[in-house]
C-alpha cells in the first residue's frame, strides 16, 4: 500500500508540472523555483525585503521570464520616429503579469496562496531582478539590470509569492559576465551610471522622461526618445551576441497587433495627432507609465530635436510652439 506521505509527494511534483507547463503554454520562456527567504539589500523597504512580510506562511518563488529582445522598432535610427523601450512595446511595462494570471488561480484552486508580483507600483512585492539573480537566471549587471547568457538583459520578470512547498531549483549563482567592460556606463547619456552596479534612478533618462518638468540636458540627450531609454542594453555585448542569433521566444504576442506598422504609428507626426482618448486607447499609462500630458510634452521635445522642417511647422499649426 503507497502511503499517504508518498502520495502528498507526487502530488506536489504533479502540481509543479503542472504549472511550468501551464507558463511555457503562456508564453513564460524561463520558470524557476526559489527560497522565499529575506533579501540581503538594506536599501529595500522591509514588505519588499521579506517575503515573509505579505505572507507569513510562504514556501516558495516562482520567478517567470519572457524574452522581449525582438520588441524594437524597425528604423530606431530615424529621427522622425518616436522611440520607446522594449518593455513597452512587449506590454511588460509594468512587469509579466497577466500571462501568471492563471498560475495563481491554479495554486489557489488547489487549496494554496498566491500573491502575485506586478502591475503597478504598490503592487511590486518583490525585488524581480534579486529574485531572479537568486533562482538562477543570470547576474545583476554593470547596468543593474538583470542579464542571463541566454537571452541578455531583455527579459521581462514576473513573480508569485506561495506557501505551496515545490522542490527548489538547485542553482549556484551565476558568475559575473560583464568583466572589464564599461559599455553601458559609457552609453548613458546623462551619467546615471558613473559607478559600475549602480544606478542613480533620478539622472536615469528612463525616470527622468516621466519627471514634472525636463531639463536643457535632458531635452538635448532624449534626442527622439519618448517613453524609456534603453541605450545602456543595445550596447551590451550580451544582446548584441542575439542579434546575430535569434532566440526563440514561446511569447507570441506582436505588438503589430495593437499598433499595426510600427513606423507609421510611431511617426511623430502622427503621434502628436492623438486626442487623449486615441492615447488612452492605443497607450495609456498601464502600458507606458506616463500620462497624456507627459507623453505630449516629450514628443514636442523630440520633434524640436529632429530638426525637420515638417515637423516645426507642424508644431507651429497646432499652437505648440
Amino acid at each position: 500500500m503507497v502511503s499517504n506521505k508518498y502520495n502528498w509527494r507526487w502530488k506536489k511534483i504533479d502540481l509543479q508540472a503542472r504549472i511550468k507547463e501551464l507558463a511555457l503554454n503562456k508564453g513564460v520562456d524561463v520558470i524557476k523555483f526559489t527560497s522565499p527567504e529575506p533579501f540581503d539589500n538594506p536599501l529595500l523597504d522591509s514588505t519588499r525585503r521579506d517575503p515573509h512580510q505579505l505572507l507569513p506562511s510562504a514556501q516558495t518563488l516562482i520567478i517567470c521570464g519572457i524574452y522581449i529582445g525582438e520588441f524594437e522598432m524597425p528604423n530606431a535610427r530615424d529621427p522622425h520616429i518616436g522611440q520607446l523601450s522594449r518593455l513597452i512595446l512587449s506590454n511588460f511595462y509594468f512587469d509579466v503579469v497577466e500571462p501568471l494570471d492563471v498560475l495563481v488561480s491554479l495554486l489557489k484552486n488547489e487549496g494554496y496562496s498566491a500573491l502575485q508580483c506586478g502591475g503597478y507600483p504598490d503592487s511590486y512585492i518583490l525585488p524581480l531582478k534579486l529574485a531572479a539573480v537568486r533562482a538562477g537566471f543570470g547576474w545583476q549587471g554593470k547596468n543593474t539590470l538583470l542579464i542571463t547568457k541566454g537571452y541578455g538583459s531583455f527579459i521581462a520578470l514576473g513573480g508569485i509569492i506561495t506557501d505551496a512547498s515545490f522542490e527548489l531549483d538547485n542553482v549556484k549563482p551565476e558568475r559575473d559576465g560583464c568583466g572589464n567592460c564599461e559599455a553601458c556606463q559609457k552609453a548613458c547619456p546623462v551619467d546615471a551610471l558613473k559607478e559600475p552596479y549602480k544606478l542613480n534612478v533620478s539622472r536615469c533618462l528612463s525616470s527622468l522622461l516621466e519627471g514634472a518638468e525636463l531639463s536643457a540636458q535632458t531635452k538635448k540627450a532624449m534626442g527622439n526618445m519618448i517613453m524609456e531609454c534603453d541605450l545602456c542594453q543595445v550596447v551590451c555585448p550580451w544582446n548584441k551576441k542575439l542579434a546575430n542569433a535569434p532566440v526563440k521566444s514561446n511569447y507570441k504576442w506582436s505588438s503589430h497587433e495593437r499598433f499595426g506598422n510600427l513606423n507609421d504609428f510611431f511617426k511623430m507626426s502622427n503621434l502628436i495627432k492623438l486626442s487623449e482618448e486615441e492615447f488612452n486607447k492605443y497607450l495609456g499609462y498601464g502600458l507606458v507609465g506616463i500620462d497624456y500630458h507627459i507623453f505630449r510634452r516629450n514628443l514636442i521635445v523630440a520633434m524640436l530635436n529632429s530638426q525637420d522642417e515638417d515637423n516645426l511647422q507642424q508644431l507651429k499649426s497646432l499652437n505648440l510652439i
